[in-house]
């Protein structure tokens, strides 16, 4: 069968367009503290947490956790830390052995530790895989409660790229053993403000 006839076929068997069901958000609401469930989410996926009062604080915090850094991209411009200047990172391949990216995020979601981040905080929307270690910066305001909350928010989003992070990478299909940092960054500390 041809690429254009398959195509047609997929076309002419679409299901109907349903609406989405009204959800009452109001029956998720909790008196928690979001910071709290924010930080115990977090680190239960492998995450770490280090609070500071302001960003640029973040810069002796990164130097004391990661000492042997050699290569640092930081994307935050109150964090200045960078070894190398990532407006003239041209490539993924240059950026092979990243041992500390550290990224902004728009907010996070307390109900299970993620965070969000897009393309414009990123220049390079590998970065934030190819990194040995991650670091985000999230000011503690930009904390909700949950997903519907967090989709709401992106609601009109028009950047060309977004992604929600959630911890170090991690695995557990190898027998069954959870493996942090399979595939990507072997650590992910979240600098919270």
């Amino acid at each position: 069968m041809s690429r254009e006839k398959i195509l047609n076929a997929i076309r002419q068997n679409k299901p109907a367009v349903l609406q989405l069901p009204a959800i009452d958000l109001t029956q998720f609401s909790s008196a928690a503290n979001l910071q709290e469930d924010f930080i115990q989410n977090l680190e239960a996926i492998g995450g770490k947490v280090v609070w500071v009062k302001e960003k640029k604080d973040a810069v002796s915090v990164i130097a004391s956790l990661f000492p042997l850094a050699k290569m640092i991209v930081s994307l935050v411009a109150e964090v200045d830390i960078s070894t190398i200047d990532p407006k003239v990172i041209v490539s993924a391949k240059e950026l092979d052995e990243l041992d500390v990216a550290v990224i902004d995020a728009q907010f996070g979601v307390a109900e299970n530790g993620a965070v969000w981040v897009s393309d414009k905080d990123l220049g390079n929307c590998v970065i934030p895989f190819i990194a040995a270690h991650m670091v985000v910066v999230l000011n503690q305001k930009n904390i909700l409660e949950n997903m519907h909350e967090a989709y709401r928010r992106l609601a009109g989003f028009d950047d060309g790229y977004g992604v929600f992070i959630a911890g170090p990478s991690k695995t557990a299909d190898i027998e069954q053993s959870l493996v942090i940092g399979a595939q990507g960054p072997l650590s992910l500390t979240l600098i919270l403000i």
